[in-house]
């Protein structure tokens, strides 16, 4: 996990100020287009920076989105955290980290810019897969943490919390990519339930 985009990200490192801009930058040019067409030289015209600027940040325009992913992902698990916590049963908690992701696709708008950050999952999970993981890891250790709570409990059973999390996790984000890739044409709401429904009956004691 070494590169100037993981220097540059904010809970793996400090952020320099152009970091963040860049990144910000790059968010609303996603937004806008549903797809990271968008040129170096155009995003650094959008962010109000140079090109030198941007390579002292980032190797690349990949490791840019690296960077893009490491906030979003910061900023989903801080909102998932929020939406967890409205429960107090330990079931319902789970229940809510598992369907959460689903729930953030369905938000007026935001269709388009959710497509492209799962299609560029896919392709950087490839050509950088140590460091999408690392990124990705809040969600992870939300699961694990409500797992481990409803385990204790006695509500579900849980013999490797962190192994469990990581393969909800990724039961997760396959069927984002299914449905986003249209290999499934339920809605967001409907799979979301059929996953959670699969989950409870997995983790029944």
């Amino acid at each position: 996990m070494e590169g100037r985009a993981l220097a540059a990200m904010g809970t793996l490192g400090p952020r320099p100020a152009v970091a963040h801009d860049l990144v910000e930058a790059a968010r609303v040019l996603m937004w806008e287009t549903g797809a990271p067409v968008f040129t170096v030289s155009q995003l650094v015209a959008a962010a109000g920076t140079s090109l030198k600027s941007f390579y002292r940040c980032f190797g690349s325009k990949d490791e840019l989105l690296v960077a893009l992913f490491e906030d979003d992902a910061r900023r989903g698990a801080e909102a998932l955290g929020r939406e967890v916590d409205r429960y107090e049963d330990p079931v319902e908690r789970v229940r809510c980290g598992v369907q959460g992701l689903f729930g953030f696709i369905t938000l007026d708008g935001r269709l388009p810019y959710a497509a492209a950050l799962v299609r560029e999952h896919l392709r950087l999970s490839e050509s950088r897969p140590d460091e999408l993981r690392a990124v990705l890891q809040p969600f992870v250790d939300l699961l694990q943490r409500e797992l481990e709570n409803a385990g204790r409990s006695g509500a579900i059973k849980v013999d490797d919390s962190a192994r469990l999390a990581r393969t909800v996790f990724h039961l997760v984000v396959s069927h984002l990519h299914a449905l986003i890739c249209h290999q499934i044409e339920e809605s967001p709401t409907d799979i979301a339930d059929d996953l959670w429904s699969f989950c409870a009956a997995a983790l029944r004691p």
